[in-house]
């Protein structure tokens, strides 16, 4: 089946009805200009913010941001076939594209507001396909759950799901844009910093089966407290229909606020409470999950991991699956990366979770670290937590006294904020280094660790803590 494309007359209509559509440009001859009466048709199928990496027939998103505004790179997105949607201009007629080269059947929509306009796109886009839809949300192993998810349903058909981690108010729009009808359910991954974003984003994707995988300190700046948190992961399962289902972490806070939140049915699981009990075991890179008598390999270490996976299970059968497809799906996982990949670099064993960071996901990398098999010393390097607000300090010292206590041999910090780790783990007996950069960081590694050593690489996104592990391995390889 060819790919539908939403209809350029259809999404102008749609911005209008939002009150969002300013004017539209058209090609008339190949050179933009406005349209003498109705919006001509052509259209587009799925939409993208970077226009080097649009596919063909894509909308190009052409927003202003920090490094560099989309709508410079409009004109040659418009010559090569795209959609556009930007903003408008004080004077339409002085609307930079104007005038610009357009291929045939191709245009722009200006808006006062491009990103509201997105959402509105999705959101008629999402009305017009009836795909059953999860959605999954959580402080800690969203984005893993949805992986884990996407491969579970893909047992069962074509299985639509966030890219990467693209949850937010672009990244959820951009997936909603990429339904057609070959899909037979989809995943959508939601994070949040703040109350009312996830509402917002359940409003677009309208699921039917909610995920949350756990409540912990995180986004502290924006929502305040951990009971911020409960309430911001919480509005996922306010949203769901009364016929839907709720798949909640029983073990975790907020589980009591979530069941009263929902009018959808709730399938609770935990290790201590809960209708689904579950439990794992390490082995080699990965575990095996026991979860109501059944055994499931999991396929990424740590026993958060095994959480994921039973999150993952529960919603892929609240969708109707059954084992057998189930498990098919399972076989043909992959991760996203830098979340849990085990690598070999130099013969040392590295853990790469270097995507993200907060306190809990920190402490449980590191537990999963030390349950990998090996002989050597286990070391973790760690950069920055971010967004922590007021509490940012004494977290970052708890975080250091916890790693003291869950085996590790020797904490390397990278970058002056991540220092107050290494502060509480030597306070606490533990042995540690600091670098100044991932530069340093990664020769310490290349100079201080051996062959057999396992090695975890972490910290939040700002931390570009990937970096180290490229270094190290470039190192490696010249050595």
């Amino acid at each position: 089946m060819s790919v539908p494309r939403y209809d350029a007359t259809l999404a102008a209509a749609d911005l209008e009805a939002a009150g969002l559509l300013d004017r539209v440009l058209v090609a008339h001859h190949g050179v933009l200009a406005p349209p003498d009466d109705a919006v001509p048709g052509g259209g587009f199928s799925g939409a993208g913010l970077d226009s080097r990496h649009l596919r063909p027939g894509q909308l190009f998103v052409a927003l202003a941001g920090a490094r560099a505004d989309g709508c410079d790179f409009a004109p040659a997105a418009l010559a090569a076939g795209h959609w556009i949607l930007t903003r408008t201009a004080d004077d339409p007629a002085q609307h930079p594209l104007m005038g610009s080269s357009a291929a045939p059947g191709t245009g722009t929509l200006l808006s006062p507001d491009p990103v509201a306009a997105l959402g509105c796109l999705a959101r008629c886009w999402r009305q017009r396909h009836d795909v059953p839809t999860v959605a999954v949300t959580g402080t800690n192993g969203k984005t893993t759950t949805k992986d884990f998810l996407a491969a579970l349903l893909g047992g069962a058909g074509s299985v639509l799901a966030t890219r990467g981690n693209l949850n937010n108010h672009l990244g959820v729009p951009l997936t909603l844009l990429s339904l057609t009808p070959d899909h037979s359910r989809a995943v959508v991954e939601m994070g949040a910093s703040a109350v009312g974003e996830i509402a917002a984003l359940a409003q677009l994707a309208r699921p039917s089966v909610g995920v949350i995988t756990n409540a912990a300190p995180a986004h502290l700046a924006q929502f305040g407290d951990l009971d911020g948190v409960i309430a911001g992961k919480g509005e996922l399962v306010a949203s769901l229909p009364a016929h839907g289902t709720a798949v909640l972490n029983a073990d975790s806070p907020g589980f009591d606020t979530w069941c009263g939140l929902t009018s959808a049915r709730v399938v609770s699981w935990g290790q201590t409470r809960g209708e689904h009990r579950w439990s794992w075991r390490a082995t080699g890179r990965g575990g095996e999950l026991e979860l109501d008598g059944q055994t499931w390999a999991v396929p990424l270490p740590g026993e958060h991991n095994g959480a994921n996976l039973v999150a993952a299970i529960l919603a892929g059968q609240a969708l109707g699956l059954d084992e057998a497809e189930l498990r098919r799906g399972l076989a043909a996982f992959t991760a996203s990366p830098h979340r849990g990949l085990v690598l070999i670099v130099d013969g040392r064993t590295v853990l790469d979770d270097s995507y993200n960071a907060n306190p809990r996901s920190v402490v449980a990398a590191a537990r999963a670290l030390c349950a990998l098999a090996g002989d050597g010393r286990t070391v973790v390097v760690l950069g920055h937590m971010g967004e922590l607000g007021d509490e940012s300090v004494e977290i970052h010292l708890q975080t250091g006294r916890e790693l003291a206590t869950v085996g590790v041999d020797h904490l390397v910090t990278v970058g002056a904020p991540a220092r107050l780790m290494n502060e509480g783990f030597q306070a606490c007996g533990g042995e540690g280094s600091h670098c100044s950069d991932q530069d340093a960081a990664a020769a310490w590694l290349a100079a201080n660790t051996a062959a057999g050593d396992r090695v975890l690489v972490k910290g939040s996104r700002s931390a570009a803590m990937e970096t180290v592990i490229e270094s190290f391995a470039a190192i490696s390889g010249k050595s």
